[in-house]
């Protein structure tokens, strides 16, 4: 007999398989184009200010990040090269597919803290949204802890993120140097938000079967230094929810 810990998985991989042979036999399924986020974000967010990003894919390109408020009237070539500008890095448009809905900024705190958040937006292939676990390892990261937080929220219950613990380093003429940071993430679907890629798949699969509509899931990521005080980890729960009345529909 499965075990207690192991039903809620045996669940949801039967209904992932019922979509499949249902999907497979030609279920007529909408696509729902309004997804459950702002793909905006705030310039300021209390005393944190906002800017939003760019990358320039050329690899000759001496500078290949910039900030959309500092390219004047052209915000769709780089000042450097003159090739096109987009909004995601080369790593992430390589791995996505191409109709991908992104969106990244950089905000600076009052005593020049770095706090990075980024949406990401399903399109027609589901590939566009996978466990973001995947990104971190292959962009060089190593990480040491994964745990569910909750994010106290006004008028409502606390939020679940998914946060890591993640640590890597970079050789320079100096010798290594070392980065220990932290990402937190969590999926908004049509009225559900949840921290778990299996729940994410089984409502997506449910809506699939039951509803006969796909929704546009969207992953929003909130990453920055980890303090070995743990100091951060206040800082980053007042600043979802902050965050969250802003992009959250």
């Amino acid at each position: 007999m499965p075990s207690a810990r192991h039903k809620p998985l045996i669940v949801v991989f039967a209904l992932l398989a019922v979509a499949a042979l249902a999907l497979a036999f030609g279920v007529d399924v909408t696509l729902v184009d309004q997804p459950g986020v702002r793909m905006e974000l705030p310039e300021r967010i209390e005393e944190w200010a906002g800017r939003e990003l760019r990358y320039c894919h050329n690899e000759a390109c001496a500078k290949r990040e910039f900030f959309l408020d500092e390219l004047g009237a052209d915000s769709e070539h780089c000042p450097t090269c003159g090739q096109p500008l987009h909004n995601m890095s080369k790593e992430e448009y390589d791995a996505l597919p191409k109709d991908t809905g992104f969106i990244k900024s950089r905000y600076l705190g009052p005593n020049d803290e770095q706090i990075f958040v980024a949406i990401v937006l399903s399109g027609r292939e589901r590939e566009s949204i996978h466990r973001p676990e995947r990104c971190l390892t292959a962009q060089g990261f190593t990480m040491e802890k994964r745990e569910i937080v909750e994010i106290p929220m006004e008028g409502r219950a606390p939020l679940r993120v998914m946060l890591i613990h993640t640590q890597r380093s970079w050789d320079t003429p100096k010798g290594p140097v070392s980065y220990r940071g932290y990402y937190a993430y969590w999926f908004v679907g049509q009225g559900r938000e949840t921290p778990s890629d299996f729940a994410r798949m089984f409502w997506l699969a449910w809506d699939r079967i039951v509803h006969s509509v796909a929704h546009k899931w969207a992953y929003i990521s909130v990453s920055g230094t980890r303090d070995p005080d743990g100091a951060y980890l206040d800082e980053l729960r007042r600043f979802i929810a902050r965050l969250h009345p802003s992009i959250v529909l």
